[in-house]
Order: C-alpha cells, then sequence, then structure tokens
C-alpha cells in the first residue's frame, strides 16, 4: 500500500492543528462588554454622513442578490487609480481577496511565506489553500527580514505575503529595499502586498502604483474597513496583473459582496478630503499616545498604522490582562508584545491612567 497520502489530507491535518480565527474572542452568553476596546484597529469615528445614506439605500434591497462582480465599484476602482478594470479585484475584505488569491496560486504542498508575528488569520488562509506556512521572524525593530526571507525561498514557494505598514509593529517596507528583495526574488514568486493600513502612513502616497507597473508579480492588497471606517460591511480589493486576477475571479464565493457594501465603498472614494481630514487626526493621536506610553517607560516602537505596537517580551500577557481588567482590551501576541488600537481621546486617556496605576503599584 503506497504511503503517499491522498490529495489534501494534508490541507485537513494542518487545519486540525489551527484553532478557528479569534475563536478564543468569543464573548460568553451576558458577559459585559469592555468599555473600550482597542484590539482590532477600527475606526473609532462615525460613518461620514453621505457614507451612513449610502448604507441606508443598500438597506433597501436586501431582498434581491448583489452584483456577483461588484462591477460598479471595479470600475469606479478603476477611475480612482487610472487603471484598466481587468487590474481590480473585489472581495469579501482584504482578508476574502487574500484567501481567493491564495487558492488560485496554491497547491498541495506549495509553500506561502510571510513575516512574523502578522495578521492572525494568514496562517489559517494558507492552510486553507492547501500550501505549508513559513513564518519568518521580524527583526528587533519590527521589521521584515528580507534578506531570510528570501532564504527560505525554494522551487515550491509560490507566494510571499509583504505588509506594510506592517500588523501588528507599525512599520513601514521603504520602497528602495522593496525593489532590492523583488530584484532577487526567483520569478516564479508572488508578492503579496497587503497593504491594509496604507492610508495611515504619511510618507506613502496611496495612489502610487508604480510597484505594480515595474513587477507584474506584485498584487497590491488594500481594504476599506480600517481608513474609510467600512469594518462591518466587508469589502477589499486588489489590484494586479490582470492573468493573476482572472484565476482569482474563479475562485470568489458568488455574491459574496453585499450591495450595501458596494454603495458605501463607491461613496467612501468620492470623499477623499474628509478622509485626509480624518487621517491627519488619527495620526495626531497616533504621535500624542506613542509619545504618552513612552514616556511611562513602555518604548513603543514607530508606527505607520492606527495602532501601537508595545515589545514587551514576555511580559505581554501580563499586561494586556492588566488593561482588561480594567475595562480596556488590547491585542496581545504572547512573548512578543502588546498592539494597542487608536482610539478615542477618552479611551486613550483611560489607558494611560491604567498603565501609570501599574507603575506605582
Amino acid at each position: 500500500m503506497s504511503s503517499t497520502p491522498a490529495p489534501g489530507f494534508g490541507r485537513i491535518a494542518e487545519i486540525d492543528r489551527l484553532s478557528a480565527y479569534r475563536q478564543e474572542d468569543a464573548a460568553a452568553e451576558g458577559e459585559d462588554r469592555f468599555v473600550w476596546d482597542l484590539s482590532n484597529n477600527e475606526s473609532a469615528l462615525p460613518p461620514l454622513p453621505a457614507v451612513a445614506e449610502a448604507v441606508r439605500q443598500g438597506g433597501l434591497h436586501t431582498a434581491r442578490y448583489p452584483d456577483p462582480t461588484a462591477g460598479s465599484l471595479v470600475r469606479a476602482l478603476s477611475r480612482h487609480f487610472g487603471i484598466d478594470t481587468r487590474k481590480v479585484l473585489v472581495g469579501p475584505g482584504s482578508a476574502g481577496v487574500l484567501q481567493q488569491l491564495l487558492l488560485s496560486l496554491c497547491g498541495d504542498g506549495d509553500e506561502v511565506i510571510h513575516a512574523s508575528p502578522c495578521f492572525d488569520a494568514y496562517p489559517l488562509l494558507i492552510a486553507v489553500a492547501g500550501a505549508r506556512c513559513l513564518p519568518v521572524p521580524l527583526t528587533e525593530l519590527g521589521d521584515h527580514d528580507l534578506p531570510e526571507i528570501l532564504a527560505r525561498v525554494t522551487p515550491r514557494t509560490r507566494v510571499v505575503i509583504l505588509c506594510s505598514p506592517h500588523n501588528p509593529t507599525g512599520s513601514r517596507l521603504p520602497d528602495t529595499d522593496l525593489r532590492g528583495f523583488l530584484a532577487d526574488l526567483p520569478r516564479h514568486v508572488t508578492v503579496v502586498l497587503d497593504e491594509a493600513y496604507i492610508e495611515f502612513d504619511e510618507a506613502k502616497e496611496p495612489r502610487d502604483l508604480n510597484v505594480l507597473r515595474r513587477d507584474p508579480r506584485v498584487v497590491l492588497l488594500r481594504t476599506f474597513s480600517k481608513a474609510y471606517g467600512l469594518a462591518g460591511l466587508r469589502v477589499g480589493y486588489a489590484l494586479a496583473a490582470p492573468d493573476i486576477l482572472e484565476r482569482a475571479r474563479k475562485t470568489a464565493i458568488p455574491f459574496s459582496v453585499t450591495r450595501t457594501a458596494e454603495l458605501a465603498a463607491i461613496v467612501s472614494l468620492e470623499q477623499q478630503e474628509a478622509l485626509a481630514e480624518r487621517m491627519a487626526h488619527t495620526r495626531k493621536l497616533r504621535t500624542d499616545l506613542h509619545a504618552a506610553l513612552d514616556a511611562e517607560g513602555l518604548s513603543p516602537l514607530p508606527s505607520c498604522g492606527n495602532f501601537i505596537w508595545i515589545p514587551l517580551g514576555s511580559s505581554s500577557e501580563s499586561f494586556a490582562a492588566m488593561v482588561q481588567g480594567a475595562g480596556i482590551k488590547v491585542r496581545a501576541c504572547p512573548g512578543q508584545g502588546v498592539r494597542i488600537s487608536v482610539g478615542s481621546e477618552p479611551a486613550h486617556r483611560h489607558l494611560l491612567e491604567v498603565v501609570r496605576h501599574r507603575a506605582k503599584s
């Protein structure tokens, strides 16, 4: 009898080993919610009036299926970025789009490399695609270790996921480093550049698509969840070469982007001036929170996202439990650090009060 596992067996075994996404966060029935949730990198600002109206209008059509291609949003993004519609893929959040990409690019036993720590969903999405997950630790400064990533590439490597600004550390991947990395990367590897937080980076022009023009192996992955504040509607997109996206479209769950989400995203694209004001406000809050945490001796890393990373090492879980006891939820990476989302000024004041009380006790 052959010892070779049946196709898909490795995928099943890997999925069995992993936990469902954020399963540990499920609140028990009757459990009180946190006073301040600074764990999910959500926008602390309410929807813009025009976006709220789009959501209301979308709700009037819930008896009918949405456009399975999200064609109106695809065309709006095409106009926004000045590119062909064939280079735009829309899906249910950037995680949903990433799942489509991995399913279309990977087979059983293929490899996907990403930095660690990372967005919690990467390992599960990779396993669902039947691929092996190869995490590469970040540097001490929270940056991608690009030389080590290159050293891990094999003939079975299909995708490298780079995240900039990186979740959870907030580090930026400089363009010069990315160009050098792509020059040395074997041609058979696709690079997914996860830019879910790109709008929060004041040094990066979100509409700069030069990397796509230089290298057809690159996929830009973006979302309306963070800067645009549509996390609850689940809509994201990818920009890439037509041949990559044509395959990815075939892996979509039918009707996965609702009409409400599509309308809200289209209106959001028209609110660039308001978006700029909101980004400036968030960056100011980020700067102030970073300075205050630094003054308390916590040494947070510089961040280009809407969150701050504190490399607390073995104290990460105890710190998270301590602030949780005071009604503040943050995201702990055991043994590595704590990520704190930029929230409202009252949330920050409460957090700092808890931190100062801890320092005195």
